[in-house]
């Protein structure tokens, strides 16, 4: 089989592999498509403190289950459409003991710290498939993951009807964070400083705010005539940047909350001072739980059905095991507005 492995940080090598044999408790999965996420490109650069190099990264996936380990329970059927929630947690930690899986002291990932999707085929663990409702496409089941990272998000904000929502950065996961909030009944704007994105952000139906300038002061007064001068309720920290954090302890009203999506490649210098004046709730949020990748399956649903989610419309490119380099080379440029897709078969 082919696959694409990053052999050492910042290289990436297509090779030909043997095509994996699972194990007990394993399946082999065919991959239709697999997204490529933001911190793959972290991890690429070697920015991750715990990814294992060599890997074959990919974590974002739809696919076919294709082949079953010896003694080894199915959910689905042999030939079905799944994707993967991809933690693997070691359930003795004390986060583990408590229920909470997907914060365990020990977490890996696959395409982190076990082969991914970026090839034909990878191994996933049996109990971790989740089938693919028959009227959702590919193109919309490759999308579970970021969506159930909106999904726990806007969960960890205890979103209520009519909370004023603001997005701080308007990539794939920030659109994503923003959808998922809407369908939860809040009024949603984004801000963003490059221009292509919020005209994307504006197609996708949402107020969006400029956060060009010096240093984020004409965007605080956009986002306070928005609010009527009262501020946010909820704030999402999604571009990952000192100016995207210090605007959103701005832009959050009293006594609101900001929920801290982004990576930061660097430790941000901010002045929290907002935070203690305005007694803000200043929360993180990581990855997802189980439930919240299920749940997510039965939003795209919705979404797609509804025409709110149009699958072509977020993703912006399709490209083979070959295109994944200059993928993560553009998407490190910004030069890229939405997500890419692979498709191994190509």
């Amino acid at each position: 089989m082919r696959a694409a492995v990053t052999s050492k940080w910042g290289k990436l090598e297509v090779v030909d592999r043997p095509v994996p044999e699972p194990g007990v408790g394993q399946v082999r999965i065919r991959t239709t498509l697999a997204g490529v996420c933001g911190s793959d490109v972290h991890i690429f650069q070697g920015h991750h403190p715990t990814a294992v190099c060599p890997v074959v990264q990919g974590h974002e996936f739809v696919g076919t289950v294709e082949a079953v380990g010896p003694d080894t329970a199915l959910s689905v059927e042999r030939g079905a459409r799944v994707v993967v929630e991809p933690l693997i947690s070691c359930g003795k930690c004390e986060a583990c003991r408590r229920g909470h899986f997907h914060v365990c002291r020990h977490l890996k990932l696959l395409g982190i710290h076990a082969d991914g999707a970026f090839g034909e085929y990878f191994l996933a663990p049996a109990e971790k498939l989740i089938a693919v409702p028959e009227g959702l496409s590919d193109r919309a089941a490759v999308l579970a993951e970021p969506f159930a990272v909106g999904v726990h998000v806007c969960e960890r904000a205890r979103l209520e009807l009519a909370t004023r929502v603001l997005v701080v950065g308007a990539g794939p996961i920030g659109l994503v964070v923003g959808m998922v909030a809407r369908a939860c009944g809040a009024r949603v704007a984004v801000s963003e400083v490059s221009d292509e994105r919020l005209e994307l952000a504006a197609s996708f139906g949402f107020a969006t705010i400029d956060a060009k300038g010096s240093p984020g002061a004409d965007a605080a007064a956009e986002a306070e005539a928005f609010t009527d001068g009262d501020g946010f309720d909820t704030t999402f920290e999604v571009s990952g940047s000192a100016p995207g954090l210090g605007l959103a302890m701005e832009a959050t009203r009293v006594r609101g909350a900001v929920v801290q999506v982004g990576f930061f490649s660097e430790p941000p210098k901010v002045d929290l001072f907002k935070l203690t004046l305005k007694e803000l709730a200043y929360a993180g949020s990581r990855v997802y739980t189980n439930e919240d990748f299920r749940r997510t399956l039965r939003l795209l649903e919705d979404l797609t059905a509804s025409g709110v989610l149009e699958p072509d419309r977020l993703i912006s490119e399709q490209t083979g095991l070959d295109g994944i380099g200059s993928a993560m080379d553009r998407m490190m440029k910004g030069a890229v507005l939405g997500k890419i897709v692979v498709d191994p078969s190509t």
